[in-house]
């Protein structure tokens, strides 16, 4: 296909540097190599001419997948495999309609052990379909791989813990480790309310050996925004309460029957 161009643009040249001949009228050698000297030209121009087009629509192409690319990186992230792609293992903010589905493809990425700290609103978060889900993946986790893991839930007041007893039975039978604690223990124990001066949320997940995810809540206890966090020293902060919480907490033994 260039070939048979190049071959018109040359052919077009020479019918213009003819044509200026012929019009010219003249005889002499001088007009004839002038003839042919704008025939060249023109054959230039006009190669100029395709060749700047071509770059163009080069240039267009180029533009509209770097476009696409970067579109791809602006929205919303669907899954943590896309996530860590992009942003090859750092920091990023998490929209909470995203929350649940980054969950549960952590879940998913469980090799050898998944610690949990709860604290969102029980109704708002163990009641939905995701969570059941969720409950069943680490089952799975669980018997498969035999991978370690460990749940504790932070409640208000008794009412609550009251409501907490079908959620901790269900994740009990799941083979998950389950503890709970009073919000009002941790503020009393000195060790306990130090260390969690060193953390942002009392709601959140550490998976293997460095892996740390995030959940912001609101006053109501809802979802406000995540965060995946991918560093050894911030998981050791987050996994040294988690550790002391644990210790403190009170083992949920599921009364059979």
């Amino acid at each position: 296909m260039d070939f048979l161009i190049k071959v018109m643009v040359v052919l077009a040249g020479l019918a213009i540097g003819y044509t200026t001949y012929k019009v010219s009228g003249a005889k002499d050698e001088v007009t004839g190599l002038l003839s042919i000297l704008i025939g060249l030209i023109a054959t230039q121009v006009i190669n100029t001419i395709i060749e700047f087009h071509r770059h163009s629509q080069y240039i267009k192409e180029t533009n509209l997948k770097l476009a696409n690319i970067l579109q791809k990186i602006s929205e919303p992230m669907q899954t943590t495999a896309e996530l860590y792609n992009i942003l090859r293992y750092g920091v990023t903010k998490i929209p909470k309609e995203q929350i649940p589905n980054v969950w549960l493809e952590l879940l998913w990425k469980i090799e050898s052990r998944y610690f949990g700290l709860s604290y969102t609103n029980p109704d708002f978060w163990w009641n939905q379909a995701f969570s059941k889900l969720a409950i069943e993946i680490q089952r799975v986790k669980k018997n498969v791989i035999k991978a370690e893991i460990n749940r504790i839930f932070v409640y208000e007041n008794h009412d609550e813990l009251r409501n907490l007893q079908d959620v901790m039975a269900e994740q009990w039978k799941a083979g998950i480790t389950v503890r709970y604690i009073s919000k009002d223990i941790i503020e009393k124990r000195i060790l306990l309310k130090k260390l969690s001066g060193k953390i942002k949320t009392l709601d959140y997940a550490l998976i293997d050996q460095k892996t740390v995810l995030l959940v912001y809540v609101d006053k109501y206890r809802q979802f406000k925004h995540g965060e995946i966090i991918v560093s050894k020293e911030v998981f050791d902060t987050y996994k040294i309460f988690f550790d002391h919480l644990f210790d403190e907490a009170e083992e949920f033994v599921c009364k059979l029957g």
